[in-house]
């Protein structure tokens, strides 16, 4: 930590936490609000509810209409998907989809954990950007593990045009592009120049004595 007022694990402890909490908490208000799966199963105070957000599964049958946070263009719509973020990898068999994005999501993590070791304790804006990634892999992993699916409730369309949309997300996908598009745009550090490297590259051959 080197001195640095605010320890780079104290701050991934804290981004990270507050990613899953948030993620997780959007997809159970998403089940209250946008199905009635808790009126089927008369889950009326907060614990019967959280009991039956864990154990019920494949709700798209209860789901109410979609409610209109904008009607032009953004709309909470109950979607289970089965896919990566964003519902990328349907082209993916069935049979293989569960147990490779389950991988995948082990495989990220790992990458997470091995780069955040090998920062600094002021690479604040790298910090965050794997914290990001480690909360939305984190917070539909849970899903997976859960339910074999992801909890989708956000979507945006064109104009007035619910049939030109991007795809179904949440909050974790949310996370993961915001990290990933921070990794991206985050110029890499420079090489450190050898000994020998120096000089011009039109005084090379002056000082070969060619």
């Amino acid at each position: 930590m080197s001195g640095s007022p605010f320890g780079k694990w104290k701050l991934l402890a804290i981004v990270f936490t507050t990613g899953v909490l948030a993620d997780q908490a959007t997809k159970f208000l998403a089940v209250e609000r946008l199905t009635t799966a808790f009126e089927r199963v008369d889950a009326r105070t907060p614990g019967e509810k959280l009991e039956a957000f864990w154990r019920l599964k494949y709700l798209e049958p209860l789901a109410r209409p979609p409610y209109h946070v904008f009607r032009s263009w953004w709309r909470m719509n109950y979607v289970e998907n089965p896919n990566a973020a964003f519902s990328f990898g349907a082209f993916v068999p069935s049979d293989v989809r569960y147990p490779l994005f389950v991988a995948v999501s082990f495989l990220a993590m790992g990458f997470v954990a091995y780069y955040y070791r090998r920062l600094g304790a002021r690479q604040r804006f790298l910090q965050v950007a794997l914290a990001f990634v480690l909360a939305g892999t984190v917070g539909n992993l849970i899903d997976r593990l859960i339910r074999r699916y992801v909890i989708d409730f956000i979507e945006w369309y064109w104009w007035n045009r619910p049939d030109l949309r991007w795809p179904t997300f949440n909050i974790a996908d949310s996370l993961l592009v915001v990290g990933i598009a921070m990794l991206l745009v985050h110029p890499a550090p420079k090489a450190p120049a050898s000994p020998g490297s120096k000089g011009e590259p039109g005084n090379k051959r002056a000082a070969s004595g060619v």
